[in-house]
């Protein structure tokens, strides 16, 4: 099971967001989130990635089936980045098969720079994950720091989520 990166136009715009309920109902193991009344799990509007051209929105698929999405773009919660982890969603199918971390080695290569990944440190899983694949993509030289809600906080982002917040830079390794 190869994963192919396909970039996303804005036709796929609704399939990213349709599957953007899955993303948040995968994030309520660790967040305690609970389910709506109407049963319907909500996220963000993704629509910017598909209409900003310093964002970047991509399809995963294996064998010709839809795998996840990736989105990329140039937020920074430290400093000045090349490229930030916006969002990042395999689909439980093709959890534990390699899939993920194939995906963001090829991101990664593709999109030499500064990297920025913010992860909520509720979910365990994805700070893990995030962990081994910049330590080991970046051969150890990353940098991992945790900022609070308060730290975060900003006129543009009044209500910010602690994050654990992962830094690398591609551009210095071989």
């Amino acid at each position: 099971m190869k994963p192919i990166l396909i970039p996303a136009t804005l036709a796929d715009y609704p399939t990213i967001q349709n599957m953007a309920r899955f993303y948040v109902y995968d994030r309520t193991a660790y967040m305690g989130w609970e389910c709506p009344e109407n049963g319907l799990f909500e996220c963000i509007d993704f629509k910017h990635y598909f209409e900003n051209p310093n964002e970047k929105a991509f399809l995963v698929r294996v064998s010709n089936e839809i795998a996840g999405f990736v989105l990329l773009d140039k937020m920074h919660l430290l400093g000045p980045i090349d490229w930030n982890m916006g969002e990042f969603f395999v689909l439980a199918k093709f959890q534990g098969k390699g899939i993920a971390s194939a995906v963001v080695k090829q991101i990664f290569k593709e999109h030499p720079g500064k990297w920025s990944i913010a992860v909520m440190p509720e979910n365990i899983k994805a700070v893990k994950f995030w962990r081994k694949i910049t330590s080991d993509f970046s051969k150890g030289e990353y940098t991992e720091i945790f900022k609070t809600e308060e730290e975060l906080k900003t006129a543009e982002n009044p209500e910010p989520y602690a994050m654990t917040i992962f830094t690398f830079d591609s551009k210095t390794l071989d």
